[in-house]
């Protein structure tokens, strides 16, 4: 319990500090994700993705914040960090008051930017559209950020305690799944995700939860876990279109076995309830997703006849380390030697997993991994062709949908091999906790601070120690709370890593005292 709570207010203090360090529209396409909700809270009904436009309000909004060069690149008129952080503090003060005033009735006025994310499933919008709408009254940045802390607590602990729930089918021991879970909550990535007005928060807590479902499916097969199953699936499916790659899973799980009356049940649920909102697609666009991509006809023939000529090897292997950390819609760097560690200790696990025998829910775990590594394959193939090779790979936050199960394969195969595996447990822990206390000190920080030097160990310490008073300066005009909130977060941050780091790694040497205890049907190859 105290491990658990513990977990809990890590999740909650990163959910925070996370949403309210980001500057206004820092989020992935993050805008465009916004008028989507603001169309749904404003009574306008669902929007047609060929003629939805941003609100005057958010049109006026994104002229008045910094974005960054990747932004500009698409929205030429957005002033960038660099331009930003050049002017005077007065300057930037009345720019940040001229935002706070934009008139709420700008919100009922369409703009001249079309929204381009006006395609997505409704329900992740949709539960964001009441509270939009209670705090109406309240400045942008205001609603910007309690939508996105709504968000972001919301969807950390419902991931959390999918998570819980997953770990706890594969029957991971302890500490090795609180491991997990650690590692879960401490990837920048699962907050670049989370923390952002979109659908990804929702998606990637749903996602968790109807693996947990088919796993139940597949152990005790019935009407009820079927129906379940299937209701998990549709919310998914109205939520973000990739969990289209999941509904094979689920109807072979019937097939295979031969639950007629299962797989009858499940596609009545599925066409029920996930089903109009994809006729819609085919009536309004005339293909099942409705994205741009699809609309311009970049459909499967067309992926299947690129496909060979894609660069696999450089594209996994860029997707696999953006998937740890990418930098928000600035698109960011960490070190490259950080990336390959985290990345080789990883697949380390996942190899000590491999070199194991499997339950049932483990299979039907990796099966649920596969299916989705392959729709994001074609997601970059896709992209690949819609951008003329310009971009190198599907979306890396897509990947979260499958960063927990994962890493439960992992911290399972290392709990199975008890001497190594206590060993790439710990480095694991250590990584991960890296990685999330760097993303706040090293890089977001000194980024939305107006930092443009190297971020070097001595250039940090040098702009904490002599220029901190310039860095609150510019954190004030820049993110959505005051610095020293946002200091204070971040201390809070990390003095929880830290106490993770020395609970879990304590707790993974005492089990050089004693037997791992797994489930019978297995045998610790190296057990002391």
């Amino acid at each position: 319990m105290k491990a658990r709570l513990l977990l809990i207010a890590y999740a909650l203090v990163n959910a925070v500090l996370y949403s309210v360090l980001l500057p206004l529209w820092e989020g992935f396409d993050e805008p465009f994700h916004f008028a989507y909700v603001q169309q749904l809270s404003d009574g306008q009904g669902l929007p047609d993705a060929r003629t939805a436009r941003l609100s005057r309000e958010v049109g006026a909004s994104i002229l008045l914040t910094p974005a960054s060069q990747a932004v500009k690149q698409n929205l030429p008129q957005v002033t960038s960090y660099t331009q930003y952080f050049s002017w005077p503090v007065s300057r930037r003060s009345e720019a940040r008051r001229r935002l706070r005033d934009i008139p709420t009735e700008l919100r009922w006025q369409p703009s001249e930017l079309l929204n381009y994310e006006a395609h997505q499933p409704p329900l992740a919008y949709t539960l964001l559209a009441a509270p939009e709408r209670l705090l109406a009254r309240f400045s942008l940045p205001v609603r910007v950020a309690m939508l996105r802390i709504i968000a972001a607590v919301a969807g950390s602990l419902l991931l959390l305690s999918g998570a819980e729930r997953l770990f706890s089918q594969l029957e991971i021991p302890d500490p090795y799944g609180t491991v997990a879970l650690f590692c879960q909550l401490s990837c920048q990535m699962t907050w670049a995700t989370l923390a952002h007005i979109g659908n990804d928060w929702l998606a990637v807590p749903i996602a968790v939860w109807a693996l947990v479902a088919l796993n139940v499916l597949g152990k005790s097969p019935g009407r009820r876990s079927a129906a379940v199953a299937a209701v998990a699936l549709a919310a998914g499916l109205l939520t973000k279109a990739y969990f289209l790659s999941f509904v094979p899973l689920l109807v072979g799980l019937c097939v295979v076995r031969r639950r007629w009356h299962e797989l009858a049940i499940t596609s009545v649920i599925l066409c029920g309830l996930a089903g109009p909102w994809y006729a819609r697609n085919l009536v309004l666009y005339g293909v099942l997703t409705g994205t741009q991509e699809s609309r311009s006809g970049v459909g499967l023939p067309t992926v299947l006849r690129v496909a060979p000529t894609v660069d696999w090897l450089a594209m996994i292997w860029s997707s696999v380390r953006a998937s740890f950390w990418t930098g928000n819609n600035s698109f960011l760097a960490l070190s490259a030697n950080t990336l390959n560690l985290i990345t080789a200790t990883s697949l380390v696990a996942l190899l000590l997993w491999v070199a194991s025998r499997h339950a049932t829910a483990e299979w039907i775990t990796l099966l649920y991994c596969v299916l989705f590594a392959l729709a994001l394959g074609y997601a970059a193939v896709v992209s690949h062709i819609y951008t003329h090779g310009a971009a190198n790979g599907p979306s890396p936050w897509y990947a979260q949908a499958i960063l927990a199960p994962l890493l439960g394969l992992a911290l399972l195969g290392a709990a199975r091999w008890p001497r190594l595996g206590r060993f790439v447990a710990a480095l694991l822990v250590l990584e991960f906790g890296y990685v999330l206390a760097a993303t706040y000190a090293v890089k977001l920080i000194p980024l939305y601070g107006g930092y443009d030097g190297r971020t070097s160990l001595v250039g940090v310490a040098t702009l904490y120690s002599r220029r901190l008073g310039m860095l609150a300066t510019n954190l004030d005009t820049a993110a959505l709370a005051p610095a020293a909130a946002i200091f204070a977060l971040a201390g809070v941050a990390m003095l929880l890593v830290i106490a993770h780091q020395v609970v879990l790694i304590q707790s993974l040497a005492r089990t050089l005292a004693r037997p791992v205890v797994l489930n019978p049907a297995f045998r610790a190859i190296d057990s002391p």
